[in-house]
């Protein structure tokens, strides 16, 4: 994180892509139809959320009172009536079968000023997001509503984006305990569902769920943020989640991506296509869930699609990414079609670059939102406390209080590239605290050593009276596996890391920029003759697949993608994590 801001688009993607720079908010549009009117305040909307997670996560001083400043300027946007929004006064609030980007745009502001307060305790943040929240709510409701009424298949991406802006309700009902926001994001779900469908990203409407077999087929990154309006929204009990989940789940690679190059097509095997920005808000969804459900193995594709479908997605340094990019990744050209190109003419997904501004210059924005997401997705409170669970895994520094006394845990470790967590709890005066460790589903055993524990249900509860400093190990034992995708290929996976045969490549620079290093390019392979080479065969039969775990502690610690320190060594091959290998064969044959 802390490489992304100083080096790589993340800490200046609003001096890269007008589109960030454009300040909607500021500006206002004077119509509120336009499919593409309100695409930069998403741009900047998200860019500006990360940005500000990033910069105070990382405890990077210089971005903070960058973030800082920023999100000031946004505040000072707002009307006198509460309005933080990118129209004008004649064109608000836009209601039933007109395309929009108002709840959207809206919801993106909210965000930013609602993460600013998470992390600053900056009251003012907290007060303009609920004055313009508040504002919103006497707009819509029963007899206005904000969805279609009529079943179309005409082009609503800026209205179906719209129910997303139940993630403001619910972060501001979190900070408030006030029920209005949670009774409108019910409302907001129901107005949803009235919908009759089909309709464009009607995914998870109800009456979509209802049908097991009915395939998913909207826009990809539609369908994974809607799993959060559906769990907040949602009537108690889960089993319309679960019956997402389930659709979910069949349209996930081994890299724990959902297909969708845009559209959630076909099976997802070892080439599927796959967007970041569904990565992002795949990160965002389960982080959601796991609070609603539970659910410990929601944390497993969690830390799968964060490790290896992210990390394969973008350059080691931060400095680009692929807005589309796929598990077997034989090279990375501009000229390969997606869904979308083939109707519009425009190509250019497959390619990296730091914005994607000939595009759509989205993902990259949202980018800068997934190790945030990840971060905040760490440590959640038990609702039968006093008690912490420990989600999911990575060297971290949590300080929270619990029955009005401070903690802090540190997480010393190299994980996903290390099998150990060091746990240290300090704790500011005697407290009685359970701590729960996720046993993840990987592991072939799970042990803790420094204290006494005990294991149920995928948890290790560790329950007593913590004092000063305490110290524990958690030690895992992570076979080699092999999983396989819909044609019978097989992936090789060992904990969360999925390891790839790298391909050697070549760069050809597609668009200089004005300032280097930035720059458009495509990815080809070094050699032909190294597509072509022989495939390893596993032996799945032998432990481990046959495969050596190999180790090298010489690399930077704080750049492991570059030179991997975990590697899987076979007879004449080396594999190596996706994150590693630029261009890779991800699936494998096996006897």
């Amino acid at each position: 994180m802390r490489r992304d801001l100083a080096t790589g688009f993340a800490g200046c993607l609003d001096a890269l892509s007008p589109h960030v720079a454009r300040d909607l908010f500021r500006e206002r549009l004077d119509d509120a139809t336009g499919h593409a009117g309100w695409w930069d305040a998403e741009s900047r909307g998200n860019w500006l959320w990360g940005y500000t997670m990033l910069a105070h996560l990382s405890r990077s001083e210089d971005h903070r009172a960058r973030a800082d400043a920023l999100v000031r300027a946004l505040r000072a946007t707002q009307d006198p009536d509460g309005y933080i929004g990118i129209h004008s006064a004649a064109a608000r609030y836009p209601a039933g079968d007109a395309e929009n980007g108002e709840l959207w745009a809206q919801s993106r502001a909210i965000l930013v000023l609602l993460a600013h307060y998470e992390l600053t305790s900056e009251a003012a943040s907290l007060e303009s997001a609920r004055r313009a929240a508040d504002l919103t709510l006497t707009k819509y409701g029963p007899g206005r509503p904000h969805f279609g009424r009529c079943s179309t298949l005409s082009d609503r991406t800026g209205q179906t984006h719209g129910l997303c802006f139940a993630d403001a309700l619910e972060v501001l009902y979190e900070a408030t305990g006030d029920d209005r926001y949670e009774d409108f994001a019910r409302w907001l779900l129901d107005d949803f569902d009235a919908w009759p469908v089909p309709f464009p990203n009607d995914d998870l409407a109800a009456a979509s769920l209802v049908d097991p077999l009915r395939p998913l087929h909207g826009h990809a990154v539609h369908t994974v943020e809607h799993l959060r309006a559906v769990a907040f929204g949602g009537a108690p009990g889960a089993s319309r989640l679960q019956a997402a989940l389930r659709k979910l789940r069949a349209s996930a690679t081994k890299s724990g991506a959902v297909i969708g190059d845009e559209s959630l097509h076909g099976l997802p095997g070892p080439g599927a296509g796959y967007e970041y920005c569904t990565l992002t808000e795949l990160t965002f969804s389960l982080a959601r869930l796991a609070q609603h459900l539970a659910d410990p193995a929601l944390a497993d594709w969690l830390e799968r699609l964060v490790f290896n479908a992210a990390q394969g997605s973008r350059t080691a340094d931060g400095r680009a990414l692929a807005y589309l990019s796929s598990d077997t990744r034989l090279d990375a050209l501009a000229s390969r079609p997606d869904s979308y190109s083939l109707l519009s003419g425009r190509h250019g997904r497959f390619k990296l670059s730091p914005t994607h501004d000939d595009v759509a210059c989205c993902c990259n924005p949202n980018a800068t939102r997934l190790l945030p997401h990840y971060v905040g997705a760490m440590w959640m409170r038990c609702a039968d406390g006093p008690a912490l669970a420990a989600f999911a895994y990575g060297p971290s520094e949590l300080r929270t209080v619990v029955d009005g006394e401070e903690v802090v845990i540190l997480q010393d470790t190299a994980y996903p590239f290390e099998d150990e967590i060091r746990f240290t709890v300090t704790v500011a005066a005697p407290l009685r605290m359970r701590v729960q460790l996720r046993r993840p589903g990987w592991a072939a055993a799970a042990r803790v050593e420094g204290v006494p524990c005990c294991e149920h249900d995928c948890w290790i509860t560790i329950d007593r009276t913590w004092r000063g400093s305490t110290s524990f190990v958690l030690r895992l034992e992570l076979p080699v596996l092999a999983e396989r995708y819909p044609g019978g290929e097989v992936a090789v996976l060992r904990g969360p890391l999925q390891f790839v045969q790298p391909v050697p490549h070549r760069s050809r620079v597609l668009r200089e920029r004005p300032h280097a290093p930035w720059h458009d390019e495509e990815l080809l392979p070094a050699d032909p003759g190294d597509v072509a080479a022989r495939l390893p065969v596993l032996e799945c039969s032998q432990p481990d697949l046959g495969l050596a775990v190999t180790r090298d502690a010489g690399g930077d610690p704080d750049d492991p993608w570059s030179d991997p320190p975990l590697c899987l060594a076979g007879s004449g091959f080396v594999l190596v994590p996706i994150g590693a290998a630029p261009l890779r064969r991800a699936a494998f044959i096996s006897r």
